[in-house]
């Protein structure tokens, strides 16, 4: 009986674990393996700090983008997007996606 109890709950608890590691985005620059995308630090065009995301789909830029700015409750401004999909167009022609923002609304 117990062990019954206690195999529940670890599995309860690994399927908890998992999904809070695949639904989060890594919140520090570098490399995020789970959305595929890649985030640095950079000094935008009028001398202040800025975030440049390199991604393979749109949505993970986003994603990634709402992360690295946790401490303003995911708000962010984009500076500048590369590559965005526009109605009907192709990925693979189009290329991977870009995006720049600062944290803050």
């Amino acid at each position: 009986m117990t062990t019954r109890s206690t195999m529940r709950w670890m599995f309860a608890m690994g399927i908890a674990g998992l999904v809070a590691a695949c639904s989060m985005a890594k919140s520090t620059p570098g490399e995020d393996p789970r959305t595929e995308t890649n985030a640095t630090q950079v000094t935008w065009t009028d001398g202040k700090p800025a975030i440049a995301i390199s991604c393979k789909e749109p949505g993970a830029c986003q994603t990634r983008a709402v992360a690295m700015c946790n401490s303003t409750g995911g708000a962010y401004t984009t500076l500048k997007m590369e590559n965005m999909p526009t109605r009907g167009d192709m990925t693979e022609i189009r290329g991977a996606a870009s995006v720049i923002i600062r944290c803050g609304a």
